[in-house]
């Protein structure tokens, strides 16, 4: 860590950007009229062919009973479905449908075309610098 920034710096680096962040996201709520849980299981499983719930509430940090209850409401929109695993009828699989896949494909389209709007004002150096932290993030920002 550079000695030039201090503890405070740091604090508000990231508080002006987990706001930022957080603007950002109640934006795509409202465009898309769905909750940040929902956007983020559809993009999940956009990168997966299906899902156990098990692995969905996992991923989430959520209880499997509140995994059970934001898939039932992107069900009942026709986003995506259930269905019993064909190795373990126990395990219950999710995945897309075409309405879903349609949705998430807005969602990034969107997320995109705003970060590309954006990037215009900076310089190529700024811009690889920004996909550089930004590919990064996980390994700044997690604690495990």
């Amino acid at each position: 860590m550079p000695e030039e920034v201090t503890r405070s710096e740091i604090d508000e680096i990231l508080f002006n950007a987990l706001r930022t962040i957080f603007a950002f996201e109640r934006e795509k709520v409202s465009v898309f009229d769905l909750t940040y849980g929902e956007i983020y299981l559809l993009q999940f499983l956009r990168r997966r062919s299906n899902a156990p719930m098990s692995e969905i509430a996992t991923e989430m940090h959520i209880p499997i009973s509140t995994a059970t209850r934001l898939i039932d409401r992107l069900e009942k929109r026709n986003l995506l479905s259930r269905r019993k695993c064909d190795n373990d009828r126990r395990k219950m699989l999710v995945t897309l449908k075409e309405d879903g896949k349609n949705l998430v494909a807005q969602v990034e389209d969107h997320t995109y075309d705003i970060i590309v709007n954006n990037l215009k004002k900076f310089s190529n150096r700024e811009i690889l610098c920004f996909i550089d932290t930004a590919s990064k993030l996980k390994e700044i920002l997690l604690t495990k």
